[in-house]
């Protein structure tokens, strides 16, 4: 019998697991507003900061609410500034299943299938690829005085936001 067939998924052969390494949270999780995304002009929004070295990122969430009756794929991406290469990306699902709530209380996130090493400049992003201007994805921010230092909100349309701060939580392992 085989030692997977013996109902042994992980550890080691005498069936003792191997302990996986500790998730940590980094997030900034202050609010005072939201962005509106509406898949036509505005499309994406998030974070651009420095990930500290050793850090294999795993999920990536943003506090996300509908507004209207939105439809089209939300995906989050990490992606290296200022090439914009894509070094994260999954689709989260349909705007029409996100929650009604405003502002959000709860986290939108996902999980990426392979969590990957990144220790570069990056901007962490929600976009969205449907919509209107009365059909929307909002994301939440703070203004009016950064919260994190060396770290700012990007817009695709109004640019960088050195004194705002996106609302966000990533998972890592180190």
């Amino acid at each position: 019998m085989g030692f997977l067939q013996r109902g042994f998924a992980y550890g080691n052969r005498r069936g003792f697991a191997i302990p996986l390494p500790e998730l940590l949270v980094e997030e900034q999780i202050q609010s005072t507003a939201g962005v509106g995304l509406d898949g036509t002009d505005k499309k994406w929004a998030g974070q651009r900061f420095w990930i500290p070295p050793n850090r294999k990122i795993a999920t990536l969430a943003f506090k996300l609410t509908k507004l209207g009756n939105p439809t089209g794929d939300v995906t989050f991406v990490i992606q290296e500034y200022p090439t914009s290469i894509p070094l994260l990306s999954k689709v989260w699902g349909d705007a029409s299943d996100l929650p009604t709530t405003y502002p959000p209380v709860e986290w939108t996130e996902v999980e990426f299938d392979i969590p990957q090493l990144i220790d570069v400049l990056v901007s962490m992003l929600v976009k969205f690829s449907g919509g209107d201007g009365g059909n929307q994805v909002s994301m939440r921010f703070q203004g009016g005085g950064s919260v994190k230092p060396d770290e700012e909100l990007v817009r695709d349309v109004e640019g960088v936001e050195p004194t705002s701060d996106a609302t966000y939580r990533y998972k890592y392992y180190e």
